[in-house]
């Protein structure tokens, strides 16, 4: 599916969703259903309510990120493809996930560069934005943050710092599980939405 052709893949999912019994998504997907009509999932700190009737999302403090085409494409596709299936511990890059050595490049290579230029030399700004989304420390890099982006998919930010030999760089990692939830270009909007949340966060 393509976010620049938002209108298509909207109707479709949106009524995938409509058609779908709230108390069977919830148990697998992990989330909360209102009577009021709206699917209530915690994402990064943040509470996002999805309105199948209005077709719309929104978060509770007004985070704009609520109405990006690539955060919506990756709400909409976890609630209607979530497994009830625990994690499986193994972190794994996207070059490691069926088919994501030839996805994931050219224009669907995951958008690592403006964290570069943002905090390829500033480890500390890197962690002050982080834990403000709730970012726990893992044992990668020169430091990495993990988030629980979805309720059942994790993601781990990785940062090496530059220094006097070796360039700044950035990458991702992934519980292995991911592959049952979510699709590849799904996986692309998804890192693409938490880049833009560790952007706009300091």
């Amino acid at each position: 599916m393509s976010t620049s052709d938002a209108a298509p893949w909207k109707d479709k999912l949106w009524k995938e969703l409509r058609l779908l019994k709230p108390e069977e998504l919830c148990d697998r997907a992990c989330v909360r259903f209102s009577q009021e009509g709206f699917y209530s999932m915690d994402s990064m700190g943040r509470e996002y309510r999805i309105y199948t009737d209005d077709q719309r999302v929104e978060e509770t403090g007004g985070d704009p990120l609520a109405s990006d085409p690539d955060f919506q494409l990756t709400l909409l596709s976890y609630l209607i493809h979530a497994k009830a299936i625990p994690l499986t511990g193994k972190w794994v890059s996207e070059k490691d996930l069926k088919g994501g050595s030839i996805f994931f490049r050219g224009p669907h290579q995951l958008p690592a560069a403006p964290l570069v230029e943002k905090y390829g030399r500033n480890a500390d700004l890197f962690l002050e934005a982080g834990k403000a989304l709730g970012g726990k420390p893992l044992d990668f890099g020169d430091v990495c943050l993990e988030f629980q982006v979805l309720p059942r998919v994790p993601l781990a930010c990785v940062l090496w710092v530059k220094d006097e030999e070796f360039p700044a760089r950035v990458s991702f990692l992934f519980d292995s599980s991911i592959e049952a939830h979510l699709e590849l270009d799904v996986i692309f909007a998804l890192v693409s939405s938490v880049v833009r949340k560790l952007l706009n966060n300091t």
